[in-house]
C-alpha cells in the first residue's frame, strides 16, 4: 500500500507531470526520426543500384546489338563475367521473347534476403530486323540484373544508429542542460518567491477561514432571527384577536364611564386608560415587527425629517433638562427612502437616547455631507454583555420598555437595505449606527451613527 501511495503522490506532483508528456513526446519524435532516416538510408541505397544497373543496360544493350549483327551473343558471357566480378552482382539473366533464358549467370552468393532485381526490355531495332520481324517481333529479348541488398543494407543500417545514438547523447546532453538551467534560473528563484510568500497566503487563508467562520455564525444569527419573526408572526395573529379587540372594547366603555366620573374617579380612569392604550401601541409594535410592509420609497428630503423630528422632541427634552444638539450640512442630497419608516426610526432612536440619559445630559443629532446621521447620547451606556441581545425582541433593560423598539429599528434599516450596530461605554454614553448601501440612494451612502 505504501508503494501504491507513493506512486500515487508521485503522480499528482507537478513536475512529474510536466516531465512525463515531455519525455514521451521526445520518444515519439525520435522514433518518427529513425524510421525516416532508415526509409531515406534504404531508398538512396536502391536508388543508387538502379542508377548502376542503368548504365550497365545501356552498356550490355549496345554490346547486344553489335553482336547480334554478328551472330555471336554467347561471346556475351565473358563481357558479362567482367561486369559481375566489378559491379558486385548477385546474376544476370537474358530472357527470350518466349521467357526461355537465353543467358544465365551467376555472381556472388547471396548472404541474405534483401535482393533486388531490374529489368529493361529489348527493342527491336534497325539493325535486327534483318533477322527479325518488327510487327511479330516487337521486343527480342529481356535483360535482369539482379543485386544482394542484404550486405549493404547492413551496413547502411550502422549507420543510421551511429547517427541516431549520436543524436540521442546529444538530446540527452540538451535535456540535462535545460533541467539544469530551469533549476538555476527558475527553480531557484521560484523557491525564493515561494518562501517569502508562504506566511503571508498562510495569512490570507487564515482571514479566509475566520470570514468563512463569521459568515456562518451571521447565517445562523440570522436563522434565529428568522425564526423568532415567524413565532412572533403567530402571537401578533393570536394577540390581535385576543387581546386588542376586547381591550378595544374595554378603553370604549372606560371613555364613556369617565363622561359620568367625577373628580377623584376621572384620575383613576385616565390611568388605567393610559396602560390600556400601553398595551395596544405595544401590540401594534408586535404586529408591525411580526408582518412588515415593504417600504413606499419616494424622494425624501433628509434634512426636513431630521429638522421635524428635532422639533418634536426639543420641548420634551427641555422639560427633562436634557439639551439637544443638532447639526445639519446643507448640501445633503435627497434619498430614495421610505419618509414615514425614517421618522420611525429617527422617533425609536431618540426616545431610546432620552430614556436614557440624566437629566444635564446631552444628545446629539447629527446629519452630514456623505451621508452621515448620527443619534448620540451621553446617557448610561449599555454593559457588554447586554450589547449582543439589544435587538433580540422583548429583551430590555429598562422596567417599562417593551423591547421591540431597537428591533423594529433594525427591521427599517434592513428593509432599505442596510445594517445597523451599536457603539457604547457604561457611563460614557451610547451612538447607534446605522448603514445604508450607496444604490439605495443613488447619492452615497447613510450611516446613523
Amino acid at each position: 500500500m505504501s508503494g501504491m501511495r507513493r506512486v500515487l503522490e508521485l503522480t499528482r506532483d507537478w513536475r512529474i507531470r510536466t516531465i512525463v508528456p515531455v519525455i514521451v513526446i521526445n520518444l515519439l519524435a525520435f522514433a518518427g526520426l529513425y524510421a525516416l532516416m532508415y526509409h531515406y538510408a534504404v531508398s538512396n541505397l536502391v536508388q543508387t543500384h538502379k542508377s548502376a544497373a542503368d548504365l550497365l543496360f545501356d552498356d550490355l544493350r549496345l554490346y547486344y546489338e553489335d553482336r547480334s549483327i554478328e551472330h555471336s551473343v554467347n561471346t556475351m558471357a565473358v563481357r558479362l563475367q567482367r561486369h559481375i566480378a566489378a559491379h558486385h552482382l548477385h546474376g544476370f539473366t537474358l530472357f527470350a521473347v518466349s521467357g526461355e533464358p537465353l543467358i544465365a549467370i551467376e555472381g556472388e552468393p547471396a548472404t541474405g534476403d534483401r535482393r533486388v532485381a531490374f529489368e529493361r526490355t529489348l527493342d527491336n531495332t534497325v539493325h535486327c530486323q534483318g533477322c527479325h520481324d518488327a510487327v511479330n517481333y516487337p521486343r527480342i529479348a529481356v535483360m535482369q540484373i539482379r543485386f544482394d541488398l542484404t550486405q549493404p543494407i547492413r551496413e547502411a543500417t550502422g549507420r543510421v544508429r551511429k547517427r541516431f545514438a549520436a543524436a540521442g547523447v546529444a538530446w540527452v546532453g540538451v535535456l540535462m542542460l535545460l533541467f539544469w538551467a530551469g533549476r538555476v534560473i527558475i527553480g531557484r528563484p521560484l523557491a525564493r518567491i515561494e518562501n517569502s510568500i508562504r506566511p503571508a497566503v498562510r495569512h490570507d487563508l487564515d482571514g479566509l477561514a475566520l470570514a468563512h467562520r463569521q459568515r456562518e455564525e451571521d447565517i445562523a444569527r440570522h436563522m434565529v432571527r428568522a425564526e423568532q419573526l415567524a413565532a412572533l408572526g403567530e402571537v401578533a395573529a393570536g394577540l390581535t384577536h385576543e387581546i386588542k379587540n376586547p381591550i378595544a372594547g374595554v378603553i370604549a366603555a372606560l371613555d364613556l364611564l369617565r363622561t359620568e366620573a367625577d373628580a377623584g374617579e376621572i384620575e383613576l380612569v385616565d390611568q388605567m386608560l393610559a396602560e390600556l392604550r400601553r398595551v395596544t401601541t405595544t401590540v401594534d409594535s408586535l404586529l408591525r415587527l411580526a408582518r412588515p410592509q415593504p417600504p413606499q420609497r419616494s424622494n425624501v428630503d433628509l434634512k426636513r425629517v431630521v429638522r421635524e423630528v428635532a422639533s418634536l422632541f426639543n420641548a420634551r427634552l427641555r422639560r427633562q433638562g436634557v439639551k439637544l444638539d443638532v447639526e445639519i450640512d446643507d448640501d445633503v442630497p435627497p434619498l430614495s427612502l421610505d419618509s414615514g419608516l425614517m421618522v420611525q426610526l429617527l422617533v425609536n432612536l431618540l426616545t431610546n437616547s432620552m430614556q436614557a440619559t440624566d437629566r444635564g445630559g446631552t444628545i446629539g443629532l447629527a446629519l452630514k455631507r456623505g451621508v452621515e446621521l448620527s443619534v448620540s447620547d451621553s446617557g448610561r451606556g449599555i454593559e457588554p454583555a447586554a450589547l449582543e441581545h439589544i435587538f433580540v425582541p422583548f429583551y430590555t433593560t429598562k422596567e417599562e420598555g417593551t423591547g421591540l423598539g431597537l428591533a423594529i429599528c433594525r427591521q427599517i434599516v434592513e428593509q432599505h437595505g442596510g445594517t445597523i450596530e451599536v457603539q457604547s461605554e457604561v457611563g460614557r454614553g451610547t451612538t447607534i449606527v446605522v448603514r445604508l448601501p450607496e444604490e439605495e440612494s443613488g447619492h452615497g451612502a447613510l450611516a446613523v451613527g
